[in-house]
């Protein structure tokens, strides 16, 4: 008999308001639920003040929200230690991603479950065995042989815009290199890799066409920013991409090979094979986060660089800081921006006394941030000494299990940029898209000398 899915069990979940009042009374500067807060990058100032003055801070839900608001955290020891208690603060028992389940009536009916029915949104000895499965394909023999491919495929894909001495860095490289990478790990046949990048662009701008969608819902179409057959577009993409899925792991479960996809298709959850809803879930997930470290540090290790220059000129003069470099950028950038746990029980972290069934939302970028842990924290600095004490890839149990992979993407990528093209640097606006789970950056135009 195969596990109930998690998002079956999060709405017998009551997640309730704040038990006990706040300890420290102040009003935020920023709601953090407003994704629109997050098109010009991370809000750093607001998590200063916050930390400042309110390390944990209770936030109302906003009007569309029907669920209570939830404890935010931006300090580095309070994340820290929500993190490393899951029996108190648990990913299973509601969500740990989601930073709210939403409207029933304007849930996305399979973006919503299959957000949830997945590893990262499993405690115990659930999470471990689905887990298990995964590893062989980050341990240090496999990651080199990768290196081999990805070294390569930079190179091919530098290449292509040597001459021309501009560049869109996402669409050029930042987003090619983590797609390669993610399709060489899963077993994606080449003929269908380019399929990712479409889908890719689209999850990064779920939460918009959600806010979109629910206007249309609400009959506030005079309101919305997008037209009506963009969310039809982004309807059709999604319904692709798990057709997709669902194809290749059925297949994958029939024929298995030495790909993760395979490994997927036939690992076992409470002595059962995975149901559709966890492989859906996986799906998902293996996509989404198989991308987004890398994708989005490559882009803003580009604009960090052109923003501190004195760091570019020493990283220049001595490369075998890249290590250090590559921790640093994650830091500064902080890629994936929160993730959520749920009080199983009353407790107290820090002053603040907690109920049981509230939500915490822990954000990363403050944590990564945070003066105590890192000094100056604000400034660029490639031989920070502590600079791999970063919470990007989370902690604990849940600590992303494509770091190796992530790290040397990233190495090799830097590496090759500064040995062809030092002089690269950001030349006119980025775009990020509203999002405030990760930090999805989409355009980044870059400018160079040319190879003759």
């Amino acid at each position: 008999m195969s596990y109930p899915p998690i998002s079956e069990t999060a709405l017998n979940t009551i997640i309730k308001s704040n038990a006990y009042e706040p300890y420290y009374p102040y009003k935020s500067p920023i709601d953090l639920y407003d994704i629109h807060q997050f098109t010009n990058g991370q809000p750093f100032s607001a998590y200063d003040e916050l930390r400042e003055n309110s390390p944990i801070y209770f936030q109302k839900p906003p009007e569309w929200d029907v669920e209570p608001g939830a404890w935010m955290l931006t300090s580095y020891k309070d994340i820290m230690e929500v993190s490393s208690n899951p029996a108190i603060f648990s990913s299973q028992a509601s969500t740990g991603n989601l930073m709210t389940l939403g409207n029933p009536e304007t849930r996305h009916p399979k973006l919503w479950q299959t957000s949830i029915d997945h590893m990262l949104n499993l405690d115990g000895s659930f999470h471990l065995d689905l887990r298990r499965e995964h590893m062989p394909f980050f341990k240090p023999g496999y990651v080199d042989e990768l290196h081999k491919k990805v070294e390569i495929k930079v190179e091919v894909l530098l290449d292509a815009i040597a001459k021309v001495g501009k560049s869109n860095l996402v669409k050029d490289l930042s987003q090619q290199i983590p797609i390669f990478t993610l399709s060489e790990v899963l077993g994606i046949p080449e003929e269908d890799r380019h399929k990712l990048s479409t889908w890719m662009e689209f999850l990064e701008l779920a939460q918009y066409f959600a806010a979109e969608g629910m206007k249309k819902t609400q009959g506030k179409t005079e309101e919305m920013e997008v037209d009506t057959s963009m969310i039809e577009l982004f309807e059709n993409m999604i319904g692709e991409m798990f057709e997709y899925g669902k194809h290749i792991l059925q297949e994958k479960r029939l024929n298995p090979k030495n790909d993760l996809l395979s490994a997927i298709a036939n690992a076992e959850l409470g002595g059962a094979k995975l149901s559709q809803e966890y492989l859906d879930g996986s799906w998902l997930l293996i996509i989404f986060a198989g991308n987004d470290t890398t994708r989005n540090s490559i882009s803003g290790a580009i604009k960090l660089l052109t923003e501190f220059p004195e760091q570019k000129k020493k990283l220049l003069n001595n490369l075998d800081l890249l290590p250090n470099f590559a921790q640093e950028t994650i830091r500064m950038v902080s890629p994936v921006i929160h993730m959520r746990r749920t009080t199983t029980c009353e407790t107290t972290l820090g002053n603040q006394k907690l109920g049981k069934g509230e939500k915490i939302i822990m954000w990363y970028g403050a944590a990564n941030r945070d003066p105590s842990i890192f000094s100056n924290p604000n400034l660029f600095d490639i031989e920070r000494e502590n600079a791999a004490k970063h919470l990007a890839f989370g902690m604990g149990r849940h600590t992303c299990i494509g770091k190796p992979v992530a790290l040397m993407q990233l190495k090799e990528v830097y590496k090759q940029i500064l040995t062809r093209f030092p002089d690269m640097q950001m030349d006119g606006d980025w775009k990020v898209a509203p999002n405030n789970f990760v930090h999805a950056i989409q355009e980044m135009p870059v400018s160079f000398t040319p190879e003759k």
